[in-house]
């Protein structure tokens, strides 16, 4: 029998049959192989491994008399070629052991259809309208129910990254055992009892938490969305075919994950700017506003117009406005934290909502950067007779504070849109607040945010 070794590139070019993917997840395969990056490249081939071996596609051939350890073969349902996987063994220190996925047994316990829910079309989550429903919230509430049914667990939690997209996101059971989950995310973590880790007992005894399970959750050949985190009482609680159970749970939640970042794609984010768009800007300020009220705590409401917007269309072409649209766009995201949210209203303007709690200090001094950060932007456009420019933009913003200066959305927005107004009269290029009373807004200088 001729053999060869082969990389994961040529793994996933010649040996696997990629047509038996679900679209989606060989979009994700085609991405990092054109990404060229060896470890996305890795990470989209281990996954293209599971989910073939899943399906079917591909039979696991044993290699020992258990058919686990650090040498796996598999071979493809309609062929007699053979490729044979070497996995490091698992390790183990202090009590927590690191445990290649691909090492664990290849078939889950029953009651797999429970999970398989998170992978189909079908899925309640997804009968909902995404503008009137989080959709990533009900898949987190399928997937902790889902995932106590099938282990018996007393916890099943899916914590996103560190700056992801959550501004409450949980705590980290423990933040090292977390970040290793991160950094190897073909790797689960476990520590089948925790009073035998002289890092986790203590925190085990304080939540009542004997046994561990931590791993990444991946959407597609990108880093990790977060990790999944499950916990019981009693210690020893997950032998081998609960671990390769909790694989499974993790890779469908991340299906399923993807799945709801496409469509809010094409339902919430603007398609030139790259920023949400009005739709998802009213959900987060319908939602924001109620969570600000529950916990008697303020946000504020920005509006920003690009100040003399029509001219840059007239003088150098409609290409040349979208360039203008697309730096602003991308000045506003990078100028505010990861769980503020920064959408298209319409047209040359944009509404930023900058999330409990801000006080008229902070909403100032954000307001002032994003000016600030703007003006400095100088902005390259080819006009229509193809001629380069360097264009200087600025933007006029009017603020709002919820609850002083309106206690609904639309009292907000009225309150905000005189503010702009006020902020768009000249000189422009300036910060404005709203104030109640007195005429309304307050004026204030290029670069003098009035502070209420």
């Amino acid at each position: 029998m001729n053999q060869q070794t082969i990389d994961f590139r040529q793994l996933l070019e010649r040996l696997l049959p990629l047509d038996e993917l679900p679209p989606a997840e060989r979009r994700s395969v085609q991405s990092a192989l054109l990404s060229g990056v060896g470890q996305q490249i890795e990470q989209a081939a281990l996954l293209a491994l599971r989910r073939l071996e899943e399906s079917g596609a591909l039979v696991r051939v044993p290699a020992s008399p258990n058919g686990l350890g650090p040498v796996l073969r598999y071979e493809a349902r309609d062929s007699l070629r053979v490729f044979t996987i070497h996995v490091a063994a698992p390790e183990e220190q202090d009590g927590i052991r690191r445990i290649p996925r691909l090492s664990l047994p290849s078939r889950a316990p029953a009651g797999i259809e429970q999970v398989r829910r998170l992978l189909r079309l079908d899925d309640p989550a997804l009968h909902h309208d995404p503008r009137s429903v989080a959709v990533r919230d009900l898949l987190r509430e399928h997937l902790e129910q889902t995932g106590r049914e099938l282990l018996g667990a007393a916890r099943v939690r899916f914590v996103p990254r560190p700056g992801g997209e959550a501004s409450l996101a949980p705590t980290p059971f423990d933040a090292e055992v977390a970040a290793l989950a991160l950094s190897e995310p073909h790797v689960l973590i476990h520590a089948p009892d925790l009073s035998r880790s002289s890092r986790l007992a203590a925190s085990g005894e304080r939540n009542g938490v004997g046994s561990f399970v931590a791993l990444a959750v991946t959407v597609g050949p990108g880093p990790p969305a977060g990790h999944l985190e499950v916990t019981t009482r009693a210690p020893l609680a997950f032998d081998e075919g609960a671990l390769a159970l909790v694989v499974l749970l993790a890779d469908s939640f991340g299906a399923a994950l993807e799945r709801a970042t496409r469509l809010e794609q094409l339902v919430f984010v603007d398609p030139l700017t790259g920023v949400y768009n009005r739709p998802y800007f009213d959900l987060q300020l319908q939602n924001e506003m109620a969570r600000a009220q529950r916990e008697n705590a303020s946000l504020a409401l920005c509006l920003v117009d690009i100040d003399d917007f029509k001219l840059f269309n007239t003088r150098f072409g409609y290409e040349a406005g979208n360039q203008v649209l697309i730096t602003v766009a991308q000045s506003l995201r990078s100028g505010v934290r990861p769980f503020d949210t920064v959408s298209r209203w319409g047209g040359e303007e944009f509404a930023l909502l900058l999330t409990s709690p801000v006080s008229a200090h902070d909403a100032g001094a954000v307001s002032e950067r994003l000016r600030a950060l703007v003006e400095r932007q100088q902005v390259a456009v080819e006009a229509l007779d193809r001629a380069h420019h360097e264009l200087g933009v600025t933007v006029s913003i009017g603020v709002a504070l919820f609850p002083e200066h309106g206690a609904t959305p639309q009292e907000l927005w009225r309150a905000a849109n005189q503010a702009l107004l006020e902020a768009k009269r000249p000189p422009k290029n300036r910060v404005v607040f709203f104030e109640p009373g007195n005429g309304g807004p307050r004026r204030g200088g290029a670069g003098k945010p009035v502070r209420s």
